[in-house]
């Protein structure tokens, strides 16, 4: 392992870190890669660190739909203190397929690494974050320019997008996990997301003492429902006098929102007062808003994506939360950050869900699981809670406690930097 002295800086500074982060989505794109980027080079900085990003103008295939952010960025910023260079991206509002997003990954892997390649100076460290294309950009930049290599794993490749379909052909497969684990080899320190990517990272050969658990976070402060005016959300939104059970975030592949769909379909034909409200984007939208008229789902209401400032309150005005995962291997290693939000606006969570999640929410107490994903559990889940609001209300009080102590980001924000430092550190 390296040793624990204090690493040196380009200005001889002791202790504090030149930082170069090496990631296609940042500020303004709110996707949740960029937000967890964002707030990590704020801190970074905050504690007194040298902070070069280099990142691509606004490309994610949601940001492209929304129209939400121009792709007319500028090419350098000072963003809160860091030093911010943007490169041309390829960007499509057409429907995401294999190939534009490999136009979106490649172009950024080619032109944000010459962009890295030739800032001058020495970095202390670099900072790649996932998915697997940056971390081969860093690979490369950590060999010719001498930069120790940190890999913050967010998603683990290439088995998501195997997963998910989107990678099928088997010598790209066999060369992108070749990539993957030449990354692993390289990188001084790894971190992961959620300690199921622990394991599957250490199958592959790498050793523990490279690895890292370093989970999205959450503000408790922030998503204290305790601070909102609930009622007047509710009205704002036309809530009165509805149970609502509520999914925020992306409408991702992965989240198997069919499933809370059938869920609504059971519910609407035995408790009208029950309203599933969607508040979010993402690629499976198409699909929902068709089974939304197919099935006549009057009890499902999808609104737009809201700015993250609305989200604590639309959390609090529900009085359930739901997330669901299909079923495959990457989804039992995965927790979107979804759940560390719920856990903290201390509302009870319905999952149907296997893997992580369930071991979290099981041990915090805080929600009700169905491992099988079956509609109807789910929909008994759902009217247990209705019925027994006080259970209800402890459930939810129990996982925000579980989030404080866990998941809160002062915490997480300190192993992110003290795992920063171990990777610059001299060996």
């Amino acid at each position: 392992m390296d040793s624990k002295p204090a690493y040196e800086t380009g200005d001889d500074q002791k202790g504090k870190m030149k930082i170069l982060v090496l990631h296609q989505h940042f500020y303004p794109e709110t996707v949740g890669t960029s937000t967890r980027a964002v707030e990590i080079v704020e801190y970074l900085v905050q504690q007194g660190h040298d902070v070069t990003v280099v990142t691509g103008i606004p490309s994610h295939p949601s940001t492209m739909r929304s129209g939400e952010v121009s792709r007319q960025q500028p090419r350098f910023e000072n963003f809160r203190g860091a030093k911010l260079y943007r490169v041309w991206t390829y960007g499509s509002n057409k429907p995401d397929t294999f190939l534009r997003r490999m136009m979106a990954y490649s172009s950024f892997m080619i032109i944000g690494f010459l962009k890295a390649l030739f800032l001058p100076g020495r970095f202390d460290v670099l900072i790649a974050i996932s998915p697997l294309p940056n971390g081969i950009a860093g690979l490369v930049l950590s060999v010719l320019r001498g930069w120790p290599l940190m890999f913050d794993v967010c998603d683990i490749w290439p088995d998501c997008a195997i997963a998910v379909g989107m990678l099928r052909n088997p010598l790209l497969v066999a060369l992108a996990k070749w990539a993957e684990k030449r990354v692993y080899s390289r990188s001084r320190r790894i971190g992961v997301v959620t300690r199921g990517f622990i394991e599957n990272i250490a199958a592959k050969g790498v050793p523990r003492e490279k690895i890292r658990l370093l989970p999205d976070w959450v503000d408790p402060e922030v998503y204290d429902s305790s601070k909102v005016d609930r009622d007047a959300v509710r009205r704002e939104y036309d809530l009165d006098g509805r149970y609502v059970v509520s999914f925020l975030g992306n409408f991702g592949l992965l989240m198997g929102l069919e499933t809370i769909l059938e869920t609504a379909r059971i519910v609407r034909d035995t408790d009208p007062e029950v309203l599933f409200l969607f508040v979010g984007k993402g690629v499976a939208q198409p699909m929902m808003e068709e089974k939304i008229a197919q099935w006549n789902l009057t009890n499902v209401r999808i609104i737009p994506y809201q700015p993250r400032s609305k989200v604590p309150a639309l959390l609090a005005a529900s009085d359930a939360l739901i997330v669901t995962y299909m079923k495959n291997d990457i989804t039992l290693i995965t927790v979107p950050s979804k759940i560390y939000e719920y856990m903290s606006s201390a509302r009870p969570i319905v999952a149907g869900v296997a893997g992580v999640i369930e071991q979290i929410l099981t041990e915090a107490g805080c929600g009700l699981v169905s491992r099988t994903r079956d509609p109807r559990e789910l929909a008994h889940h759902i009217s247990y809670l209705k019925n027994h609001p006080e259970e209800g209300r402890s459930m939810g009080e129990r996982g925000r406690r579980y989030a404080i102590e866990h998941f809160s980001f002062t915490k997480v924000a300190r192993a992110y930097e003290k795992t920063v430092a171990e990777a610059a550190a001299r060996k």
